[in-house]
């Protein structure tokens, strides 16, 4: 512990603050919430066996983005700030009136004892995707510039782990109103549209394990019957109905019987007598090629809607947040790994000017 030592006097703040010094130990480089000299000083004295939550934060106000480490404490009945903080970046405040008392767990007055000034609403970003506005109580805060307490942890009920230290998961509440869809960001990615027989022989040597995955040859069957094979239950008192037959151009026509041919080669589609068959024909992709396309919106309109739970996309990407690292998987002919429950294949048969299948 540091003995004979005082805090920087009032009338030395102002100088070090015009010449962007850090208010506890007067070097540049980094502001007094992230001072070395003072967390290491505010750690002199502690026990290890102590575990603090320290969560990374932005403030945001005026136009400006702070990063700063905020202390999430269930027994603090108020959200507190430092004050040498706040008078370091100009956050505006305004009296409180009257003045909050403010005691320890012991009774013991904190600071002055009394709260008398309070921030203005300020835009507070916790993660990625995470925010919203608080004001903060003004008072001195040697080792912690931000508090959150009590009423924050209740209004936003937060899933902790408690190993890692590490806020998990916020509750749907914060799903509702305070996560934020990301916002779209260019970034340079390579990707790799086609697995050629040629590249599959010259794979670098850390993927050679892994040569079956590049195989053209096995990308094209279908995969076995699972539990999770799609199944098809139709809504009672209802029958499939019968699609059009789709006119198609020259082009289009040729483009069905290159299809049908390879279709039928690799077993993902073959003759079939069924009663139900619905449209078939092609959109026209970015590059040119003829995409084939089937009208199953009939079938959609009497297939019995199961709710699956899928997850909210700003939630899932929450749980990302500090990953630097992600893998993209280009899957082949992805549609046909979506295999259809074994005895529910005749109601996808689509007809077309030539035959039905």
């Amino acid at each position: 512990m540091q003995l004979g030592r005082s805090r920087l006097a009032a009338q030395g703040h102002r100088p070090r603050g015009q010449m962007r010094l850090c208010y506890h130990c007067g070097a540049s480089g980094h502001l007094s919430p992230r001072c070395p000299e003072r967390l290491s000083s505010a750690q002199v004295g502690g026990s290890s066996s102590f575990f603090n939550l320290m969560v990374p934060v932005s403030l945001n106000f005026y136009e400006r983005c702070v990063p700063v480490s905020v202390l999430i404490d269930s027994g603090a009945a108020i959200n507190l700030i430092d004050g040498a903080l706040v008078e370091e970046l100009g956050i505006p405040t305004f009296p409180c009136v009257p003045a909050l008392r403010i005691t320890a767990i012991d009774s013991q007055p904190i600071g002055e004892g009394y709260l008398k000034r309070q921030t203005e609403l300020l835009e507070f970003q916790v993660g990625l995707f995470h925010y919203e506005q608080l004001a903060f109580y003004v008072t001195s805060l040697p080792a912690n510039p931000v508090i959150l307490g009590f009423p924050w942890l209740r209004r936003h009920d937060p899933q902790i782990s408690w190993r890692s230290g590490e806020l998990v998961r916020w509750s749907s509440t914060c799903l509702r109103g305070c996560l934020r869809d990301p916002v779209s960001r260019p970034y340079r990615t390579s990707c790799v549209e086609r697995a050629t027989p040629a590249a599959c022989g010259h794979l670098p040597h850390p993927y050679t394990d892994f040569r079956e995955v590049f195989s053209e040859e096995r990308a094209a069957r279908l995969p076995s019957h699972q539990v999770w094979d799609c199944a098809i239950d139709l809504l009672p008192n209802t029958s499939l109905p019968k699609g059009w037959i789709y006119p198609l151009s020259l082009p289009e026509s040729k483009a069905m019987e290159d299809y049908i041919e390879t279709a039928l080669t690799v077993g993902h589609i073959w003759p079939s007598t069924s009663p139900a068959a619905t449209g078939f024909f092609f959109v026209g992709k970015r590059d040119g090629v003829l995409r084939p396309c089937i009208d199953y919106r009939g079938l959609n309109a009497i297939t019995v809607w199961y709710p699956y739970p899928l997850p909210l996309v700003p939630a899932a990407l929450e749980q990302l947040r500090g990953a630097r690292v992600f893998t993209k998987l280009d899957l082949r002919s992805a549609y046909n790994l979506v295999r259809i429950c074994k005895g529910d294949e005749w109601k996808t048969a689509f007809h077309m000017t030539s035959w039905p299948l």
